[in-house]
């Protein structure tokens, strides 16, 4: 018997996270609402269909499961709680909040006592389960039917805030219902909350202390803050129960709060987990279910859940906008879309099973009521609220917008000429602050956020994005965030920097082969070494060194070159990176005399005073690059000229000192001349045209006899400066 109890547990474990992990990811590819396929999942499953998850079976162990599930998916959601979205919230979401929530209690409360009359404590408590919405069913909702902004930021905002508040309220009821004595119920959770609060906080405090301190390994971050959550909330339960659900939201609000280095990484890891047990949450829960008890609540059932819909969620709305200036089809569109997920489920279920062991009469009525709502609101809201939106014209536009990924020069002059160009939106993103400022300065919006971040889809700047640029210096990542945003802007829509041309790459499109980082781009934009020209109908020009970058016809933003294209009215972007490439790499420290006849020397010198004027210049590598590649491939190019050159990966702009050497050096030159010039360059390694372009410079300057031995005989560095100067309108 035992044996037969433990095997169906395991099948009963085995089964609901298995399909609760695959419905949802099956809820993922379809673009639908998880709830709804969990809930029927469930029904299937359980003893109303296959019997493959019988949660009945797994006992006292249930609640626990309930419970400690319950807490951790609010972890998580403390962790995403940001009060700069409350702060910047509109005036109807803190109304939301506020008054929303007393009107949707106090209503849905009164209702259930006029139909069914339950105690009015009673009837306070199942009330108070249909507070939330609940982002994990509101965010693929507004990612499927992509209505209005302000729309989508209201009921983005109100799904993530309003599970605190609704949790409060549901524990402050429950309290008052399943205490020891309504007398001392205020008293105890008066007791509850404080207890959680301040644990709640303590927890989160030294979480975070740990993280920052680098008491835990970086590789044992995730598991630790999972380990800390359950800790945080076992404390909590051992000293007073259902305190516990209080103090770990706390305690990821904290934590948020605080944002560690490690937050990214913590909350991806926690999202993951919540993802995984609330598949399986709902699999439990939902095969729990019995049609019978949704017979025996009937109409008088169904008329208190119509009510909760076309009465309760309206008169919401209709107060919470008051006076704000929303169109009646706004506010018709609100008053409709209010969906309930896995928090009211959870604690639906858990009341359910606390006040049946207690001996509450008509306690499976919160649990019948709770999934009535669930359902009605999942399936007939959550499916009908894109027609919706489409009848009453909410839905807004296909997004034109561009993202870009590289607050830098380069990102920022590119934002530049599609705005002035195209008039579509732009916004910047960059995890370096300095370049994100840069970028507000000059009137550009600006994100100072990661753009791996998953949050930073529902982000209000972002919705009216339809294409994506990733310009950062690191080509793996580029190809990343291309494979991250494809999947919301469409793998046509998203463009990455590669200095080769990629195609076996089949999501996103490579641009600007063989150019060099966009650091280094903008670097030389900034030092006036590179020019933008914006140009109107360029006629092409193979003799044109200028790069197309971007062209606008009629709207359309296009970044890959078209020789084809004879279009008229056409707005070209053209980098031009020949703009003196020697004179640009050229210092006064670094054009000087010497008298030595230490072909060793010179390097020493000349590599000394590049080190003196960049601070961590890799000497010691540079100079034994120089020896190496002397040894290898002499510099010495005949009539006394020396062109030492390599690469330095801790540059980003080039580096050329000249030394004029009177006495002359013996380089081993073909003709036999001994070097009296010499041109030693340092470049970027990321910058391969820009190296070759200068020592090509070079070449052109010292190719007649009469400029060698006027830069020999120039004084040191102005006259030598001065020479080169002059000379490049000519070359």
């Amino acid at each position: 018997m035992e044996d037969t109890i433990t095997h169906t547990m395991l099948m009963t474990m085995m089964s609901a996270i298995s399909a609760g992990i695959i419905l949802t990811v099956l809820a993922r590819r379809i673009n639908v609402s998880a709830i709804a396929l969990l809930l029927i999942g469930g029904v299937l499953l359980g003893p109303e269909g296959l019997g493959l998850v019988r949660s009945d079976q797994l006992g006292s162990g249930l609640p626990v499961i309930v419970s400690l599930a319950i807490g951790l998916i609010l972890f998580e959601g403390g962790l995403t709680l940001d009060l700069r979205g409350y702060r910047s919230a509109s005036g109807i979401i803190r109304r939301l909040l506020t008054f929303g929530v007393l009107i949707t209690w106090g209503i849905t409360a009164t209702l259930i006592w006029v139909v069914f009359r339950f105690d009015p404590f009673f009837c306070l408590l199942a009330a108070s389960l249909v507070i939330v919405t609940g982002p994990t069913v509101i965010a693929p909702l507004l990612k499927r039917i992509k209505v209005q902004a302000n729309l989508h930021s209201i009921l983005h905002w109100e799904g993530v805030l309003i599970d605190a508040v609704g949790v409060f309220v549901a524990i402050m009821c429950y309290e008052w219902i399943g205490g020891y004595g309504r007398d001392m119920a205020l008293v105890r959770f008066l007791m509850r909350f404080a207890w959680g609060l301040g644990l709640g906080v303590g927890g989160g405090l030294a979480v975070y202390q740990l993280i920052r301190r680098r008491v835990v390994p970086d590789d044992m971050i995730n598991a630790f803050a999972l380990g800390a959550a359950t800790l945080v909330f076992g404390c909590a339960e051992a000293w007073f129960s259902e305190s516990g659900l209080l103090a770990v939201t706390v305690a990821g609000f904290v934590l948020g709060i605080k944002k560690p280095g490690e937050l990214k990484e913590i909350r991806q890891f926690k999202a993951e987990i919540s993802d995984l047990l609330i598949g399986t949450l709902f699999l439990l829960l939902a095969a729990r279910l019995e049609l019978s008890q949704f017979v025996e609540f009937g109409l008088q059932g169904a008329l208190v859940v119509l009510g909760v819909m076309l009465v309760v969620r309206p008169l919401n709305i209709v107060v919470s906008s008051w006076g704000l200036g929303f169109s009646w089809r706004e506010k018709a569109f609100l008053a409709w879309v209010a969906p309930r997920g896995i928090v009211a489920a959870s604690m639906a279920s858990l009341f359910t099973l606390s006040l049946t062991d207690r001996g509450f009469e008509n306690a499976a009525f919160i649990e019948t009521f709770t999934y009535s709502v669930i359902v009605a609101t999942v399936l007939i809201q959550g499916f009908s609220a894109g027609a919706l939106a489409r009848v009453l014209k909410l839905q807004r536009p296909k997004p034109t917008g561009w993202l870009i990924v590289g607050a830098h020069s380069l990102g920022r002059r590119l934002a530049g000429f599609i705005l002035e160009t195209s008039r579509h939106p732009v916004v910047l993103i960059d995890t370096n602050p300095q370049a994100v400022s840069e970028a507000c300065s000059e009137g550009f919006e600006a994100l100072h956020e990661d753009a791996r971040d998953v949050e930073l889809e529902s982000h209000d700047a972002v919705q009216a994005m339809g294409y994506l640029v990733a310009l950062t210096d690191n080509e793996d990542l580029n190809m990343l965030l291309c494979q991250h945003w494809a999947d919301v802007l469409g793998r046509n829509h998203v463009f990455y920097w590669q200095s080769y041309i990629n195609k076996t790459s089949k999501i996103g499109q490579s641009i600007w082969p063989n150019l060099p980082k966009p650091s280094v781009v903008s670097g030389e934009l900034e030092r006036g070494e590179a020019v933008l020209m914006h140009l109107t109908d360029p006629k092409r020009d193979d003799r044109n060194p200028a790069r197309h970058l971007a062209s606008v016809q009629n709207g359309r933003v296009t970044l890959q070159e078209n020789t084809s294209d004879a279009s008229k009215n056409r707005q070209v972007l053209l980098l031009r990176r020949e703009a003196d490439y020697l004179a640009a790499s050229l210092r006064p420290n670094l054009v000087v005399r010497l008298d030595t006849t230490d072909q060793d020397a010179v390097f020493v010198d000349l590599v000394d005073r590049m080190a003196a004027l960049v601070p961590k210049f890799p000497r010691d590598a540079v100079l034994n690059s120089l020896r190496t590649r002397e040894r290898t491939f002499p510099s010495a190019l005949g009539h006394g000229l020396a062109v030492p050159h390599t690469y330095c990966a801790d540059l980003d702009f080039r580096l050329c000192a000249i030394a004029q050497i009177p006495g002359g050096l013996d380089f081993g030159a073909m003709d036999g001349q001994p070097v009296r010039l010499m041109f030693l360059l340092v470049g970027p390694v990321d910058d391969p045209e820009g190296h070759l372009k200068t020592i090509a410079e070079i070449a052109r300057l010292t190719g007649n006899a009469e400029m060698r031995d006027r830069l020999l005989a120039a004084e040191v560095p102005d006259g030598v400066l001065s020479l080169i100067r002059d000379s490049a309108s000519v070359l």
